[in-house]
């Protein structure tokens, strides 16, 4: 494999990488949330988000829940969604020079 496609396969998968941090990040906080909307006392208990039994009163305490723990955790999210965009934006701006110089 030659260095150029080689640099190329290790900027794909960082990005891949971070992506990955984001996602698991996000469906952490899903999960958080609709686990302390289930335990709610004031609620009726209900099997989960995608149950019939979730009612608009579970869908609107989840909400809320889940911008709290988006709220605490923006920092982070934050950081990652910067850091997946610049390396984004670092394999195009390496294709656009593979390709100059593939003219030349």
């Amino acid at each position: 494999m030659n260095t150029a496609a080689h640099r190329l396969r290790l900027m794909r998968d960082r990005r891949a990488d971070n992506q990955a941090r984001l996602r698991t990040l996000q469906l952490r906080l899903t999960h958080e949330a609709e686990a302390a909307t289930r335990a709610t006392p004031g609620l009726p208990a209900t099997f989960g988000r995608h149950a019939t039994d979730w009612t608009k009163h579970h869908e609107a305490d989840f909400q809320r829940r889940l911008s709290e723990l988006r709220l605490a955790a923006r920092n982070e999210i934050g950081s990652i969604e910067q850091k997946v965009a610049r390396q984004s934006a670092a394999i195009n701006a390496f294709h656009l020079r593979q390709a100059r110089e593939a003219k030349r």
